[in-house]
């Protein structure tokens, strides 16, 4: 498993080194598809960066997201943390982590979470089209 971090880790370096920066862009939200294996049941999550979102005992964080220009060819990559909600825990704690990683939109197996109950994979990430407030009404 730390070989599979390390090998990620290092070819996410090379994507981002000076010459190929310019290929990827910031997104502010990512699109999250959740599994639930007891229920067969699916669910789409619009998580923004910075925001935490529930998916069943599940609490998502979503830390950074980027995507490949469209003159490029199309992948998304999301910095995820998962961790697990305890009843009797009110706090975030270090042990209750399921997942901390890349997760990749083209190749979800590469790093995926691995949890008896859940399953999640990156569907895309996205910026949203918002306009600054107060710059419309001056």
């Amino acid at each position: 498993m730390k070989l599979i971090n390390l090998i990620i880790y290092l070819s996410f370096m090379i994507l981002f080194t000076s010459q190929s920066y310019g290929k990827w862009v910031d997104g502010n939200f990512a699109l999250i598809q959740g599994l639930d294996k007891i229920t067969a049941r699916i669910k789409t999550l619009k998580i923004n960066v910075g925001e935490r979102k529930s998916f069943g005992i599940l609490n998502i964080l979503i830390k950074r997201c980027v995507f490949s220009k469209p003159t490029e060819t199309p992948e998304s990559i999301a910095y995820l943390s998962v961790y697990e909600k305890k009843e009797k825990q009110s706090n975030l704690d270090k042990t209750n982590y399921v997942f901390e990683g890349w997760m990749f939109a083209s190749s979800p197996a590469l790093n995926a979470l691995e949890h008896p109950v859940y399953d999640l994979s990156l569907i895309s990430c996205k910026k949203s089209r918002t306009t600054l407030k107060g710059s419309l009404s001056k």
